[in-house]
C-alpha cells in the first residue's frame, strides 16, 4: 500500500476509537463500549470485512495510548520473503501477457510455460509459484482480482481406496467445441471419456469423441486395460453409456464389479470431478485459444495435444497425496492384474441372443450366417467382434458350437459404431502450451530412442482405434 492509502485506513482506525480516547471510563465501562463498538457494522477501507473484533480494537488503543499516536494506527507493512529483483523484467512481462491472454492459467502452469519457452529460458526453479503470486497481486492480476464474481467450487467428500486398480471411476464431460469435418464453418460438441484410479489419481484412459455412445466407452475401457491392468471395480455415472448391457457382460467377464453413482451425488465420484475441473483450468482454456486462432480444427489434433498433456500430469505431484500419480500408481504395480489383447479381445465381443431357425441360419445386422443342424430351433448367444462381422462365434449352455458360416453377407461392421469422420490434411499448428509440452516431449523421447525407433513408436501412435 501507498502513503496515502496508509493514511486513510489510519484515519478510520481512530474514528472508530475516538468515542473511548475522549471519554475517561472505569475498565467495566470502557469494555462495555467497546462492545457496542463490535457490534456495529463499518465500510473498511480496503477491506471486504464489516465487524471489527474486540481484540483488534484494543490493539488500536493500545498502539495510540503507548505513544504512537496516529502513526501507530497505520497498518504495518510485511517485509518481502522472496524477490524478483534478479529475474530478466522480460519474463515478468512475459508472465503478465499469459496472464492477461487466459486469466483461468494457474500459477504454476505460466511459471511451466516460462520455463520450457525456448525464446524466453527461465531456469527450472528459479521463480516459486508464490513469487509469482503475490507479483499478480501486486500488479492487480490475481484470479480474484479478474474474476471476483466467480463461483466458488463446490467441496466434494474425500475417500480414498488402499491399492492401485482397487477402483476406477468413469464419466463424460462436454469439454468445448470443435470445427465441423463436414463443414467448417459450423462448430460441433466433442466429448471427453475418462477412467481415473481412484487410489493415485493416474487417467487410465482420456479420449475426445464426437459422441458419447457406448462403442466409444468400450473403446477407452479396452485400452485402458491393456495399458495398466484389470480393476476391481468400475464406478461410474447412471448415463445411458454406462447403463449398457454389454458394458455388465465385459466387467463380468474380466471380473471387475460394476458399480453406479447414485443419481444427483458428485461427490461420490470425487476424484473424477477434480480432474474434469483441472481440464477446464489447465487445458480447456489452452484449448479454446488454438480453436479461435485457426490453430487447431481436428478431432486428432485434439487427442494428440490431450495426450502430451496428460503426460505432463503424469508428473505433476498432486496436492492431496503428495505423489505423482505415476509414482503411486507403479509403488504397487505388483498386484495388478494384467490381461493381453488376445484375452482382451475375446472377452470384449459383443453378446446377444439369437433363435436358430428350423433351416439352421441365425440373422445379425441383416446378415445371414448358417450354423450346426443340432442347434435348430434353440436359443443361442452369439458373439463377435462389432468391428468384423464376418466371424460369428456359437455358445450355448456354456458350451462353444463351431463357428457360423456367412451365407449372405451385406455388412461388415455393426450399425452401432459410430462412422468415423473425414481426417483433411492440414498445417502445423504454432507452438502453444500443449504444443510446447507435446514438442519438449517428443525432443525428449527422440534423444532416448534415437530416430529410427522414434519414428516407429510415431507411427503406432497415429495408427488411430483399431477396433475392438
Amino acid at each position: 500500500m501507498n502513503d496515502q492509502q496508509l493514511q486513510e485506513i489510519a484515519a478510520f482506525r481512530f474514528g472508530v476509537i475516538a468515542p473511548v480516547l475522549q471519554r475517561k471510563l472505569a475498565p467495566g465501562h470502557r469494555y462495555a463500549l467497546l462492545r457496542e463498538l463490535a457490534a456495529q457494522t463499518y465500510t473498511i477501507p480496503y477491506s471486504v470485512s464489516t465487524r471489527i473484533s474486540i481484540r483488534s480494537l484494543e490493539r488500536y488503543l493500545q498502539a495510540y495510548e503507548q505513544g504512537g499516536g496516529f502513526e501507530a494506527l497505520k497498518p504495518k507493512t510485511r517485509e518481502k520473503r522472496g524477490s524478483l529483483h534478479d529475474l530478466d523484467p522480460q519474463v515478468l512481462s512475459m508472465a503478465l501477457s499469459l496472464r492477461h491472454e487466459l486469466p483461468s492459467r494457474s500459477v504454476e502452469t505460466i511459471i511451466r510455460m516460462l520455463e520450457i519457452d525456448q525464446n524466453n529460458p527461465l531456469l527450472p526453479g528459479m521463480l516459486k509459484p508464490r513469487t509469482l503470486a503475490r507479483y499478480f497481486q501486486e500488479q492487480g492480476v490475481s484470479k480474484k482480482d479478474l474474476a471476483r464474481q466467480a463461483n466458488v467450487t463446490k467441496a466434494f467428500r474425500h475417500f480414498e481406496h488402499d491399492e492401485p486398480n482397487d477402483c476406477w471411476q468413469a464419466d463424460t464431460q462436454h469439454t468445448t467445441v470443435i470445427p465441423d469435418p463436414q463443414d467448417p464453418n459450423k462448430r460441433r460438441k466433442v466429448y471427453l471419456i475418462a477412467l481415473i484410479d481412484d487410489h493415485s489419481r493416474r487417467i487410465m484412459h482420456a479420449e475426445f469423441f464426437f459422441e458419447e455412445r457406448y462403442p466409444r466407452l468400450e473403446n477407452c475401457l479396452m485400452k485402458a486395460v491393456l495399458k495398466h491392468g484389470v480393476p476391481r471395480i468400475f464406478y461410474c455415472d447412471n448415463g445411458s453409456v454406462y447403463n449398457a448391457k454389454q458394458l455388465s457382460i465385459v466387467c463380468a467377464r474380466m471380473g471387475t464389479k460394476l458399480l453406479h453413482a447414485k443419481p444427483y451425488s458428485p461427490e461420490s465420484k470425487g476424484e473424477i470431478e477434480k480432474f474434469f475441473q483441472f481440464v477446464d483450468s489447465s487445458f480447456t482454456g489452452e484449448v479454446n485459444l488454438l480453436i479461435a486462432q485457426n490453430k487447431l480444427q481436428t478431432l486428432e489434433q485434439l487427442n494428440i495435444y490431450l495426450r502430451s498433456w496428460l503426460e505432463a500430469y503424469d508428473q505433476r505431484v498432486h496436492r492431496t497425496t503428495k505423489q505423482t500419480p505415476k509414482t503411486r500408481f507403479e509403488a504397487s504395480i505388483q498386484s495388478i492384474r494384467r490381461l493381453s489383447r488376445e484375452e482382451l479381445q475375446a472377452l470384449f465381443l459383443w453378446e446377444e441372443e439369437r433363435t436358430v431357425r428350423k433351416t439352421a441360419v441365425i440373422e445379425v445386422e441383416g446378415n445371414r450366417y448358417d450354423v450346426d443342424d443340432a442347434l435348430r430351433s434353440s436359443k443361442v448367444q452369439v458373439r463377435y467382434n462389432p468391428f468384423d462381422l464376418t466371424h460369428i462365434q456359437i455358445w450355448k449352455d456354456g458350451v462353444r458350437y463351431a463357428d457360423a458360416k456367412a451365407a449372405e453377407l451385406r455388412s461388415q461392421r455393426h450399425s452401432k459404431l459410430p462412422t468415423d469422420e473425414a481426417k483433411p490434411d492440414l498445417p502445423t499448428p504454432v507452438a502453444s502450451y500443449v504444443e510446447q509440452l507435446k514438442q519438449e516431449q517428443e525432443a525428449k523421447k527422440r534423444a532416448e530412442l534415437g530416430t529410427t525407433r522414434f519414428a516407429q513408436l510415431k507411427a503406432r501412435q497415429n495408427g488411430g482405434d483399431g477396433g475392438c
